[in-house]
């Protein structure tokens, strides 16, 4: 399992979805772009995915921790944890 740290500000509204399967009920997902400029997309489960939605907006900065997965050959982050810092 990898694990990684990355704070950044949201910059795209969070997309909210409910999904329905054995294993989770919705998720949410956004991009967030770091301080070198580059973005990344992360995305929460179940809880996390209600906190994003519920407490997180664009231009937010926030800090993620969570695991890196590839998914059609984009790397995203599987948020595990989010902290917001502050809003803009």
């Amino acid at each position: 399992m990898n694990i990684c740290v990355v704070m950044g500000k949201i910059i795209e509204e969070v997309n909210f979805e409910f999904i329905y399967n054995e294993k989770y009920i919705s998720i949410a997902n956004c991009k967030i772009q770091l301080m070198d400029k580059s973005q990344i997309e992360i995305f929460g489960l179940d809880e996390k995915a209600d906190y994003m939605y519920k407490a997180v907006n664009m231009n937010d900065i926030i800090l993620v921790s969570g695991s890196i997965v590839n998914e059609r050959k984009t790397n995203k982050i599987r948020i595990e944890e989010i902290i917001k810092i502050n809003s803009k």
